[in-house]
C-alpha cells in the first residue's frame, strides 16, 4: 500500500531565484498563477499523496532540478514504538515531582513553591504558623489530660489502698461480687 507524501513549503535551492522556480514550477506541473501562489504561501502544502516511495522520491528529484525543495513524508504507521516503554509499576503522581513543589494547607492544591495558594489564594506562610500555633495547643491540651489521668489513677490506687489497709474483706474470685462496693474494690485491685 503507497502511504508516501511529498510535502513543500516554500523553500528554494540555493542560489535560485524565486521568480525562476515559480516559473519552473508552473510550466512543469501545468499550475496557474493562483495555484503557484498557493505553493509559495509560506505554509506546508502536500503536493502529492498516496505515492510509493520510488514515485515520492522521483517527485521530490523534479523539485530540485526545478530549484525547488520539497520533503518526503512517509505515512505508514509504525509498528514498533519510536521509544522505549517503561512497564515497572510506579506510583505516577504529582507528589513524585521533587522539584520546589508545595501543597497548600488549606485547600490541598500542589504548585511549585510560592508565597501564595494559586487556588484560593491564602498567604501560606502565616497559614503555616497558624496551624503550628493550633497544634502546639492541641499539644499542651492533650498533656494536660494526660497528667489528670494519672493523677487520678494515683488518687484511686490511693483509696483501693487504704481499703486493703482497712481489712476490707473481698468476695472471692469463684463468687459473685456483692453490691456495689464490692465490684468497685475488685474492679480496682483488679481481682
Amino acid at each position: 500500500m503507497s502511504q508516501y507524501q511529498v510535502l513543500f513549503s516554500g523553500q528554494i535551492s540555493d542560489g535560485a531565484s524565486q521568480n525562476v522556480v515559480m516559473q519552473n514550477l508552473a510550466r512543469s506541473l501545468d499550475l496557474d498563477e493562483r495555484k503557484v501562489g498557493q505553493l509559495f504561501s509560506g505554509r506546508t502544502v502536500v503536493v502529492k499523496s498516496q505515492l510509493s516511495r520510488d514515485e515520492a522520491l522521483a517527485l521530490q528529484e523534479q523539485f530540485a532540478s526545478l530549484g525547488a525543495v520539497a520533503r518526503v513524508k512517509d505515512r505508514e504507521p509504525v509498528s514498533e514504538p519510536a521509544f522505549k516503554v517503561d512497564r515497572r509499576v510506579t506510583d505516577h503522581t504529582l507528589r513524585d515531582i521533587t522539584a520546589a513543589h508545595q501543597e497548600c494547607p488549606r485547600c490541598g492544591h500542589l504548585q511549585l513553591e510560592s508565597e501564595f495558594c494559586a487556588r484560593c489564594g491564602v498567604d501560606i506562610a502565616t497559614h503555616a504558623r497558624q496551624s503550628r500555633k493550633e497544634d502546639l495547643l492541641i499539644a499542651k491540651k492533650i498533656r494536660e489530660m494526660q497528667i489528670k489521668k494519672q493523677a487520678h489513677s494515683e488518687a484511686i490506687t490511693v483509696t483501693s489502698s487504704s481499703f486493703v489497709s482497712a481489712d476490707v474483706k473481698l468476695p472471692d474470685s469463684s463468687s459473685k461480687a456483692t453490691g456495689i462496693f464490692g465490684k468497685l474494690a475488685k474492679k480496682l485491685l483488679g481481682k
